[in-house]
């Protein structure tokens, strides 16, 4: 049998095509309704913003909402974060964020979670040296089922771990509001 293939990897300048310019890139998993995005593509326009999200619902209410503030430093795409993160130029991000993904409570949908050494490996080899990914979530089992996996990545360093007292996201103030604390962790590759 046949080794597969190598994953098609983008161009290297791809970031500069989609953009037009060499900023730093931030990549978000799962921007929902697109809170941070708008919030920190405002707040650094020196940072371009790339966003992934598998509603394609989601993905038109952001677009919208990111061409009604007339931001050029952020892109939402429909897509699985899974398969973009194979795709992406490796050494290309200088920060992922991962906030609030889906836990998949039930025994039987654990398989559709994000987390496993594969998918941190993947962030691991988008991340500029020095890069970092930042991991949000109000779920204490699954931050950390999450931060297991990212601290047993040998090319990470875990730089910070602890509790977030606000954010600037529906979800997040729904959950502090709740009584829910909000776990954060940032780990940088080495």
């Amino acid at each position: 049998m046949a080794e597969p293939a190598p994953p098609f990897r983008l161009p290297a300048d791809c970031w500069q095509q989609l953009f037009g310019n060499t900023h730093p890139v931030a990549l978000e998993i799962g921007p929902g309704r697109g809170e941070f995005l708008l919030v920190a593509a405002r707040a650094d326009p020196a940072t371009n913003f790339y966003a992934v999200e598998i509603s394609s619902t989601g993905v038109r209410r952001i677009e919208t909402k990111l061409a009604t503030a007339g931001l050029r430093n952020a892109r939402v795409l429909w897509a699985d974060a899974t398969w973009l993160v194979e795709v992406l130029p490796e050494a290309s991000v200088a920060t992922i964020y991962v906030q609030f993904p889906d836990p998949w409570w039930k025994r039987r949908h654990q398989r559709r979670r994000l987390w496993s050494p594969a998918f941190v490996a993947a962030l691991r080899q988008l991340l500029v040296p020095g890069g970092a990914i930042e991991f949000l979530t109000d779920v204490e089992e699954y931050f950390h089922f999450g931060l297991a996996y990212l601290d047993a990545d040998p090319g990470l360093e875990r730089v910070a771990v602890g509790l977030l007292p606000e954010h600037d996201t529906n979800f997040a103030r729904k959950a502090l509001r709740r009584g829910v604390a909000i776990h954060r962790s940032t780990h940088r590759r080495r």
